[in-house]
């Protein structure tokens, strides 16, 4: 789970350049639109409760199957 919603925008992209996916590829696999995926990223909007908790499960699949490298700072205990 993301920590600091505050830091969502960075840990978004963060998160998608080091999966080397797009915004719109990043957008398809949370099954959200390209603009919410690139308002998250410039701080616009903030997720919602659900759409958070998909994303947390996002990286913890892909960071449980190796492709991705979380820092302790980007995820709850």
């Amino acid at each position: 789970m993301i920590r600091k919603p505050e830091n969502f925008p960075q840990q978004v992209k963060k998160i998608r350049l080091q999966l080397k996916l797009s915004q719109e590829e990043l957008a398809q696999c949370l099954g959200v639109s390209f603009a919410t995926v690139n308002r998250w990223e410039n701080g616009r909007t903030k997720p919602s409760k659900l759409a958070l908790k998909q994303f947390a499960a996002f990286c913890t699949t892909n960071s449980r199957s190796g492709k991705l490298k979380l820092d302790n700072k980007d995820v709850t205990p």
